[in-house]
């Protein structure tokens, strides 16, 4: 899709969402293209996943993002983009707070919000380790 056919699709807004890792907000939701700005906190992750159909790009804004592919491991930080196409199983670690932008698209088939395989959860780093969201929940160190 092309940038100046985005005007004439619907755009529809979210409001942020809070995850582990921060909060996602998306700004654009066409059939082929979802755009969401993701606000990032420092020593958080996000799932192991892989994607059937949507290509992801990351452009990082502000601060310092590490990107593990089943290809090798990449640091972002100001200005910085990769591209994970799928299916590869991906991740990132957030080395700083951080602002990332994630532009999602397909080329064959309608984008589907729900093109998501999850292996492992998103969770924080804590005393150098990593924790699970829900392995932070066993030991009270989040809110039910």
């Amino acid at each position: 899709m092309f940038w100046w056919e985005l005007h004439q699709k619907e755009i529809k807004m979210s409001e942020n969402i809070h995850k582990i890792w921060g909060e996602r907000r998306r700004i654009l939701l066409t059939d082929k293209a979802e755009i969401d700005l993701l606000y990032l906190k420092k020593d958080s992750f996000c799932s192991t996943h892989k994607h059937a159909y949507k290509l992801n790009k990351f452009v990082v804004v502000s601060g310092k993002v590490k990107i593990e592919t089943e290809h090798g491991t990449s640091i972002l930080e100001k200005n910085d983009s990769l591209i994970v196409r799928p299916p590869q199983i991906h991740r990132f670690f957030v080395l700083e707070d951080s602002v990332m932008i994630e532009l999602a698209y397909t080329e064959h088939t309608k984008i589907d919000t729900n093109d998501i395989i999850r292996f492992k959860q998103g969770g924080r780093i804590i005393n150098g380790e990593e924790m699970t969201e829900d392995e932070m929940r066993k030991k009270g160190l989040l809110e039910l």
